[in-house]
């Protein structure tokens, strides 16, 4: 006959044994339902990445509009891809499904031209193009048939040997058209009417570009000094101030005229009509945007004008619906160095010491120096295509010399 505390023994040492056994199933089912959100983790991201390879592989500029797709016809692995115009760039939303779990990005895209040595582009006016003083220009070019040559000015020869460190090429009579499709959008986006658009706040914002666009109107009297970041676009009727104190992260702004003033900081795509003016010590980031879409109905002569000290990484164009008897005019200060690429359909105007890293493509050269303008002179400046970074990404809306599709930026 066992005693109580025999009984009382056992009935303890079950009880320790049947919590060990529970405590191991349960870890079991812990690590098993681990392990399965692992794999669907791993096939999330690997169908997020095939999403992600498609919309690389279609052409800028097309296929816009929103798009889901079952991978494999299964119900089970579905992914949704969002496609449109976000200024000059192609802005992409990739979303994957597996279930319930989801993954999303968002991502600008480039085009990828590192295969273009041009740094520079004169179309053929019958003019030469004449270098003098210390100039410097790494890189192939293609300037008209009547070629360059080492011309005296400011009291000083030509210092360098060689005109080029590359290939010297005849240019065209025209520069390479810019994409219609882009110029269409930001001329509709131009175009826009603002009256039933909400008025922007008066307060810092921040817009996901996973979420839709917000549009705002800016009043007439407007000065910006807020930061605003994201899928935001902004829209005036005329002309529009961006303070010092203002911050742009990726923001669109269309305007007739837009001035920058002195000590600007950010990275925004700015679209006029008339003109865009920038003050001294401005900085706008890569892959910042400054386009001149100007109409034969602007009064004078439309233009983009920078102060002294501009530091600007991206890209920069002037074209012109149409002709004017009056050129488009792309003035740089002193002081000034560019990391991207210019295109301006009508005059380049550059001071001493200016710096292109980059390409730059126009119909003529203006030199601004202290006691004259010279044309289609280049003195004491430099042009060095293959200073530009190796990561840099250009936009879908120059047609010259196209490349690969590449993500630009992750954003969100």
């Amino acid at each position: 006959m066992l005693k109580a505390g025999a009984l009382y023994f056992s009935i303890v040492v079950a009880f320790f044994i049947a919590v060990f056994c529970a405590s191991l199933i349960m870890l079991a089912a812990h690590y098993r339902n681990g392990y399965i959100k692992e794999l669907r983790m791993i096939r999330l991201v690997n169908n997020l990445e095939s999403a992600q390879a498609r919309v690389l592989a279609a052409e800028l500029g097309n296929g816009y509009g929103s798009d889901e797709t079952d991978l494999y016809g299964d119900g089970l692995d579905s992914v949704l891809i969002i496609r449109k115009a976000w200024g000059v760039f192609d802005l992409a939303v990739v979303k994957s499904f597996v279930s319930s779990d989801t993954l999303k990005r968002s991502f600008l895209i480039g085009m990828d031209k590192s295969l273009d040595s041009v740094a520079l582009y004169l179309s053929d006016e019958d003019r030469p193009l004449s270098v003098s003083g210390d100039t410097q220009i790494t890189g192939d070019v293609e300037v008209p048939k009547s070629g360059m040559r080492k011309s005296y000015a400011e009291g000083r020869a030509y210092s360098r040997d060689d005109m080029v460190d590359g290939k010297i090429r005849d240019s065209g009579r025209k520069l390479k058209p810019l994409a219609n499709v882009y110029k269409a959008g930001l001329n509709m986006e131009l175009e826009k009417s603002s009256t039933l658009l909400r008025q922007l706040p008066d307060h810092d914002l921040h817009v996901s570009f996973l979420d839709s666009v917000s549009r705002f109107r800016i009043r007439p009297d407007q000065v910006l000094n807020h930061s605003f970041s994201g899928q935001i676009a902004l829209y005036a009727d005329s002309s529009v101030v961006l303070s010092s104190t203002c911050r742009l992260d990726g923001v669109l702004l269309f305007a007739q005229s837009i001035h920058i003033e002195a000590g600007f900081k950010g990275n925004v795509q700015l679209f006029a009509r008339d003109s865009i003016t920038i003050g001294d010590d401005v900085t706008l980031d890569y892959p910042s945007v400054m386009g001149l879409m100007a109409k034969q109905t602007v009064v004078g002569q439309g233009k983009i004008s920078a102060g002294k000290g501009l530091r600007f990484s991206g890209m920069l164009f002037a074209v012109m619906d149409g002709k004017s008897s009056l050129p488009l005019m792309t003035s740089f200060g002193e002081s000034n160095t560019i990391s991207g690429e210019v295109y301006a359909d009508g005059v380049v105007k550059m001071n001493k010491g200016f710096v292109l890293n980059g390409k730059v493509s126009c119909n003529r050269f203006l030199m601004q120096t202290k006691v004259s303008l010279y044309e289609n002179f280049l003195i004491d400046v430099v042009f060095n295509r293959r200073a530009r970074s190796g990561y840099f990404l250009s936009s879908g809306i120059f047609t010259d010399k196209p490349g690969k599709s590449k993500v630009l930026k992750w954003l969100d």
